[in-house]
């Protein structure tokens, strides 16, 4: 994977009205190094997003004040809907066979294969994908992106309507040897599924946001 790339959305960069620049960081010290001098060159607190995967996704993160970052649960959760949906499917199966012999193995098979499915879709981690399809992010990077966020790197997404902040956000990253991109367009990270917003802060807040958009 290249360590810089300009991602074309809306045109030349000089028709273009706002960039994002999104960094592929390691979740370490760099990390916090990086958010804090993207801050210091003047990025709002509104327009920069950071999204990483936690245990427990509200535990406090030791982030500038007003940080505006995205958790992912490590774990399992959400499963109940899918798997009760698949033990249904194989008791209906089941049912059918028992009472109507005639159609009730194919009948059975059907089910199975659904409950396959569904089992097969539960247990397959979607990493942050659901979050870059709300946003619209370019398909092939944000491909790259939930890869490598399954790998243990975390996202930063800084937006910015001044060209010359480019430069020096890119070097910051470069130095934090993280891999960036520069994306013609606002791309705003927005909590999904199983996601939870936070504000860094000594009152922090948070909140989950199940089956809707955060704001």
């Amino acid at each position: 994977m290249e360590k810089g790339r300009d991602v074309s959305e809306a045109g030349s960069e000089e028709r273009a009205s706002e960039y994002t620049i999104v960094g592929v960081v390691g979740d370490g010290a760099e990390l916090n190094q990086a958010v804090r001098e993207i801050q210091d060159l003047g990025v709002s607190k509104d327009d920069l997003t950071i999204i990483l995967k936690r245990q427990d996704p509200d535990e406090p993160e030791p982030f500038p004040d007003e940080t505006r970052y995205i958790v992912i649960p490590n774990d399992r959760r959400g499963l109940e809907v899918p798997v009760g949906f698949a033990i249904a499917f194989v008791l209906l199966g089941l049912f059918f066979v028992a009472v109507v012999p005639a159609i009730g193995v194919p009948t059975f098979l059907v089910f199975i294969s659904l409950a396959a499915v569904l089992l097969a879709g539960s247990f397959t981690r979607v990493g942050v994908q659901p979050i870059l399809t709300d946003m619209e992010a370019p398909r092939e990077e944000a491909g790259v992106w939930n890869d490598e966020f399954e790998m243990g790197k975390v996202l930063i997404f800084a937006m910015t309507r001044e060209r010359r902040l480019i430069r020096p956000m890119r070097e910051i990253l470069q130095a934090s040897d993280a891999d960036y991109y520069i994306v013609e367009g606002r791309l705003e990270p927005r909590a999904v599924a199983q996601a939870v917003l936070h504000r860094a802060g000594p009152n922090e807040r948070g909140g989950s946001v199940v089956g809707a958009q955060g704001t």
